[in-house]
């Protein structure tokens, strides 16, 4: 699935991350995610965790594949689940640490401007600068829209609906 413009506006905004999976009884597993990077070229969305949270996870998509994660702007609240089913784990590399290291100041740049004091909006972001961090990376599936409200939880079908959503 190519994410629309508006969808990867969101994701690579200032935005707080989570990343779910689910083992074999459907009972879920969640960590929070530091970042993301949207490879365009292998229509794939790559999410940076800490390997010492994320175990669960990874032991969940080595049997099942299933994944989602949640993306909330930290500004509006304007939140999106993006959901795939061949999700896998992968090296966390330079780009995914640059980019990793962007959404880091970014959101506490973000969390500042709203007001918020410097010390907590730079810790609820921060991890060890060197990890050690993982990738998980999957192809988009399904996008749903997980902005509080109504139309929560409905299926982006047209991914322009997200983008008028915003207007």
């Amino acid at each position: 699935m190519k994410l629309d413009p508006a969808i990867l506006a969101l994701i690579k905004g200032p935005v707080a991350m989570s990343v779910a999976t689910r083992d074999a009884t459907h009972v879920p597993s969640l960590c929070h995610a530091y970042g993301c990077r949207w490879q365009a070229k292998e229509q794939v969305l790559r999410l940076f965790v800490l390997a010492d949270e994320a175990q669960p996870l990874l032991a969940d998509l080595a049997a099942n594949g299933e994944i989602a994660a949640v993306f909330s702007d930290v500004r509006s609240f304007r939140s999106l689940q993006i959901k795939g089913n061949d999700g896998r784990a992968a090296p966390f590399d330079a780009q995914d640490a640059r980019e990793r290291a962007r959404h880091y100041r970014q959101t506490s740049a973000e969390l500042v401007a709203l007001g918020y004091p410097e010390g907590p909006a730079q810790g609820y972001f921060s991890a060890p600068e060197s990890g050690p961090f993982v990738t998980l990376v999957f192809r988009p599936r399904d996008v749903f829209q997980q902005t509080p409200g109504p139309g929560a939880g409905q299926r982006l079908t047209d991914l322009a609906d997200f983008a008028a959503a915003a207007a």
